[in-house]
């Protein structure tokens, strides 16, 4: 049985998921993944969890829980990480990458988000923000 896997690469804008039953894993272009949400039993339970539906004649789907809380809150975070011309997202994680992330996106000029949101993306400090204004980023 492969290793089951998931994983979201944000520099090359890939997400790897787990094949179904002992198939090996998926990995698809994030532009190209279709997602979906649970909707549970009879009493919701197990509702409202991110699916991303697998690529094949099956339409089998892969759970895709970051966060367990609901799938708006999970689909908000992926996007926003797989979104390389966005800071990283909140998270201590995260937390060592930031500047190198910075100069790297300062470097290509801050480039416009790839994907649309309403959710606002603040640079992680106040300085990196008014620098990003002061090169004319997004």
């Amino acid at each position: 049985m492969p290793k089951k896997e998931h994983i979201l690469n944000r520099r090359d804008g890939l997400i790897t998921m787990t094949g179904f039953f002992w198939q090996k894993n998926i990995t698809m272009a994030f532009e190209k993944a279709e997602f979906a949400y649970s909707t549970g039993g009879e009493d919701l339970v197990g509702g409202f969890q991110l699916q991303i539906i697998r690529p094949n004649k099956w339409q089998t789907f892969e759970t895709f829980i970051v966060f367990g809380s609901d799938c708006y809150e999970d689909m908000s975070f992926i996007t926003w990480y797989m979104d390389k011309n966005r800071p990283l997202p909140p998270g201590e994680a995260f937390d060592p990458y930031r500047q190198q992330d910075f100069e790297r996106r300062k470097a290509e000029g801050f480039p416009k988000p790839l994907y649309p949101s309403k959710i606002s993306t603040p640079e992680a400090t106040k300085e990196q923000q008014a620098e990003r204004k002061r090169i004319g980023g997004w």
